[in-house]
């Protein structure tokens, strides 16, 4: 019997799949079975041949709307973009969260953690992306934390990005208590967080999906060039029609739309800068090919 379904976990070539009535099979794939050349991934749509004694046979993978690589998971809905106030908050990082998730169509929220520790970081978060995504300040310790459960409505699939230790997996903890998983801390010597998750895994909650992943996400840009930058920046999109040159990448140009609106404090300075040392990388990195 061929059955349709998640797959919820990754391990080794064996795939855990959840069918549409949330029951969970342990299934095998044919090694011709691929997507567009690329492997089964966790939050894979999928069809299956039903074994017997809760084993499966994977035989299709439907058409995604996205895949990211690190980690690699597909059909991402939402992404929480995580902060805290320790670690000091990497904006460059989240740049590209955010830079990746328009790009591959997936809403970002900006999650500011730790709330109970600090909250001046929620403020910092305004500034920087208030413009261009939901800002939602929890603690994984409170009841605050389910507020993020409204962004699975209608069968979402939602994962977390952001620094280690920033807790990632202590709101997963919070928001599904079956999940459990390890959670690190800030290292001493570096100042930095701790690598926990060591596999991509998908949790059913009653209206979606929520997603383990291993290490950071999204923080690398892709098949992006300098000159498209701009178009993965939703407020500097929604400004460029006011420019001199329709081409304007908002760094050298006269007469940018952009840049007024950075004099004039309608878009974060510091996120401004930070947009053109991106420019200038990606612009460098595309001289160096040739």
């Amino acid at each position: 019997m061929t059955k349709s379904g998640t797959v919820v976990k990754s391990v080794g070539g064996v795939f855990t799949v959840m069918d549409d009535d949330q029951r969970k099979y342990v299934c095998f794939a044919p090694k011709k079975l691929r997507y567009n050349d690329a492997d089964v991934v966790v939050g894979d749509k999928i069809f299956f041949d039903d074994i017997g004694r809760g084993k499966g046979v994977l035989t299709e993978i439907a058409p995604r709307r996205n895949k990211l690589s690190r980690p690699p998971i597909a059909n991402v809905d939402v992404c929480f973009v995580v902060v805290a106030c320790r670690p000091q908050p990497d904006f460059f990082l989240a740049d590209k969260v955010l830079i990746n998730c328009f790009q591959e169509g997936i809403e970002p929220v900006v999650v500011v953690n730790k709330v109970d520790l600090s909250d001046e970081v929620v403020s910092l978060a305004r500034q920087n992306y208030g413009s261009v995504a939901d800002i939602v300040a929890v603690s994984a310790l409170d009841n605050s934390v389910l507020g993020l459960v409204d962004y699975l409505q209608g069968g979402k699939t939602a994962c977390f990005a952001g620094q280690s230790a920033v807790g990632k997996t202590s709101l997963l903890n919070a928001l599904l208590p079956q999940a459990m998983g390890a959670t690190g801390g800030i290292s001493a010597k570096s100042g930095r967080g701790v690598h926990t998750t060591r596999h991509s895994s998908l949790h059913r909650l009653s209206c979606g999906y929520l997603a383990d992943t291993c290490g950071f996400s999204l923080c690398e840009l892709h098949n992006i060039r300098s000159d498209e930058l701009r178009l993965y920046l939703d407020d500097f999109v929604t400004l460029s029609h006011e420019c001199k040159y329709t081409s304007c990448t908002h760094t050298a140009e006269p007469d940018c739309a952009v840049k007024r609106a950075v004099q004039q404090g309608d878009i974060c300075l510091s996120r401004y800068e930070r947009y053109v040392e991106e420019f200038n990388e990606l612009k460098q990195a595309e001289k160096n090919q040739y």
